[in-house]
């Protein structure tokens, strides 16, 4: 399949931040995305902040979605379709599009939506000009909902990550630490954060809901896999004893709990777990 390409900038619309209000830039990555890509659009034009740009990177989809690519072109400021080599390697095509060092690069896939309208708005509003600023993100999987996201320091990432879907990152970190890993399948934005604060970039939580996340869950396969990626992220940059909190934590909590609500599941029994937890927080 040939490369197909669009949005403004090609037709020389280019969009530049000011220090005031600096450019947020939204990378949207897809492939056969058709259900769901119309409205991660749509939720990112509807932004109230004054300077955003979109960026769409397709996988070469077969769906429809470039179909609906074409239809929203002048809302895009740039957007291709073509093969690549995995989710990190189409997430750090879309980072190569960004040349203004100070523009502040968001992701929010085609599964993920913005919270509301006022969502970077209020994110950038509670910042400082901070490399690094990190919010909260409601997922859900259509029967239940959360909210996750805290204030955090390096260490308590041996444990946990950022919301990344909630999390801003100037254009300048990635160009001082590095793209993507794609030697990872599915913690490499994990990786990518806590690279990001041991270089002791500058960094800022913002108590803001700013995006929502469809939770679809991992095969055991894929499951198993992030959790061999996870422990492997902690054991490259941490110290001894936040990497063996980290890999005990994976080992001794992550699996099991998995593993409790798969069998509750299959017996027909999550149901009844939530509400008793439900029941007990309140």
């Amino acid at each position: 399949m040939r490369r197909i390409e669009g949005g403004r900038r090609l037709r020389g619309q280019t969009a530049r931040g000011t220090v005031v209000n600096p450019l947020v830039t939204v990378i949207t990555v897809v492939r056969n995305g058709a259900a769901h890509i119309e409205d991660a659009i749509r939720a990112v034009h509807a932004q109230t902040y004054p300077n955003i740009e979109h960026i769409v990177i397709d996988g070469a989809s077969t769906d429809g979605t470039v179909d609906i690519l074409l239809k929203f072109d002048n809302w895009l400021g740039y957007w291709a379709s073509d093969k690549d080599r995995g989710l990190y390697d189409a997430m750090n095509k879309g980072v190569r599009q960004v040349t203004d060092p100070d523009s502040y690069i968001l992701f929010a896939n085609a599964d993920d939506t913005l919270y509301s309208a006022d969502s970077i708005a209020s994110a950038i509003s509670l910042s400082s000009g901070e490399d690094l600023v990190y919010g909260k993100m409601v997922f859900t999987d259509g029967k239940v909902s959360g909210v996750q996201g805290r204030r955090v320091q390096f260490e308590d990432l041996a444990l946990e990550t950022l919301c990344h879907p909630a999390t801003f990152v100037r254009k300048r970190v990635f160009d001082q630490i590095g793209p993507f890993d794609t030697g990872l399948t599915i913690a490499a934005d994990y990786d990518h954060i806590v690279r990001a604060f041991a270089a002791r970039v500058s960094t800022r939580f913002v108590d803001v809901i700013v995006s929502r996340m469809r939770m679809g869950g991992l095969s055991d396969e894929k499951f198993m896999l992030s959790c061999q990626e996870r422990k492997q992220v902690v054991r490259r940059h941490f110290s001894l004893v936040p990497r063996l909190k980290g890999v005990w934590h994976v080992n001794l909590y992550d699996i099991p709990r998995n593993m409790t609500r798969r069998l509750l599941a299959r017996a027909g029994l999550l149901g009844h777990w939530r509400a008793l937890k439900g029941s007990q927080a309140r």
